[in-house]
């Protein structure tokens, strides 16, 4: 458990700009997230806004190689990057390849760059739980650009929606057609539709989407654009990046970015709470030892017998909480 005053330490280093400080306060939200509230009383002097950009799609679909690509281009802007890499965790094992990274060496060394892999450890939705409090950081550091790359697990990676303000839904060639595609959920969440590889074709999956968009209502007035890319030869980068930034712009105009941010907010305050209450109910009333009398007893009494033994539990529960008001 890091002491306060080796965060007071860090904190005073983050604010000179000192990666490594960073690097260090990422490890402890990271790692010790009871502790984040410890750091961040100490930027309520800081005003920073960072433009927050989600990608998401399948494994293979090139999302870590597309990151570096639209991180190169808004370096060349003379804007600041920090990227956001989640990869999956072992159930088995509960280690993570972390290998992003070799995807970017092109940028991993620029010095307006912070890059950040980290292992989902079994949370759900294609993220982290850390993810908000790394954003937070490097809100707070200066950063103009944050990315977020999800972990490509599977389709239905909703939570990125809910931490960023464009969302870029990358497809490849080979996938199914519009029939998956609509089946697969994660279709409605997209700011943007990214047919990347087109060297491999990809012209009619660009024409499926586009048939599905005009058969779609858009309460906003914004209709998400499709663009084909090629992220490895750069191919459709720039058209990518400027339809970014004309959807930030619609949400500015809109005032739907202020939207945006209370609803990002409103995700992490969920997410405190329903983490403290887990906290409580493992160390109270389910921590390891009464789990392993419960299975004993479901196994001795039968399987079905599972159900009624829970359902009582929280009966007993709720009864305490009640005699402690």
């Amino acid at each position: 458990m890091t002491d306060d005053k080796t965060i007071e330490s860090l904190v005073d280093r983050f604010k000179k700009k000192d990666k490594i400080a960073l690097a260090r306060l990422i490890t402890i939200v990271e790692n010790e997230p009871e502790n984040a509230f410890k750091i961040f009383k100490h930027f309520e002097d800081i005003n920073n806004d960072s433009y927050i950009i989600g990608l998401t799609g399948s494994p293979g679909v090139g999302k870590s190689t597309l990151t570096g690509a639209i991180s190169q281009k808004i370096l060349d802007e003379g804007k600041s990057v920090g990227i956001i890499s989640v990869d999956p965790t072992s159930p088995f094992s509960g280690g993570a390849f972390l290998g992003d990274r070799v995807r970017m060496t092109n940028i991993s060394l620029h010095p307006n760059v912070f890059m950040r892999s980290l292992a989902s450890r079994g949370y759900k939705g294609g993220i982290s739980r850390a993810v908000f409090d790394i954003s937070m950081l490097y809100e707070a550091f200066g950063i103009d650009i944050i990315i977020i790359e999800t972990v490509g697990v599977g389709q239905a990676e909703f939570d990125i929606y809910n931490l960023v303000y464009t969302v870029v839904v990358i497809l490849v060639p080979g996938y199914g057609d519009v029939i998956q595609m609509q089946k697969a959920g994660i279709i409605e969440i997209g700011d943007i539709y990214d047919v990347n590889k087109k060297d491999l074709g990809g012209e009619d999956i660009a024409v499926q989407i586009e048939m599905m968009l005009d058969d779609t209502t858009f309460q906003s007035g914004y209709r998400p654009p499709v663009v084909l890319t090629d992220a490895i030869n750069g191919e459709g980068i720039d058209e990518l990046l400027q339809y970014i930034w004309d959807h930030k712009e619609h949400l500015e105009l809109s005032e739907l970015l202020k939207e945006k941010k209370e609803n990002r907010f409103s995700y992490k305050i969920s997410e405190l709470i329903y983490s403290k209450v887990e906290q409580i109910v493992k160390k109270s009333f389910f921590n390891q030892g009464k789990i392993t009398e419960l299975i004993q007893h479901a196994m001795d009494d039968g399987k079905f017998k599972i159900y009624e033994i829970i359902h009582n539990k929280f009966e007993v529960m709720n009864l305490e909480v009640k005699e402690e008001e």
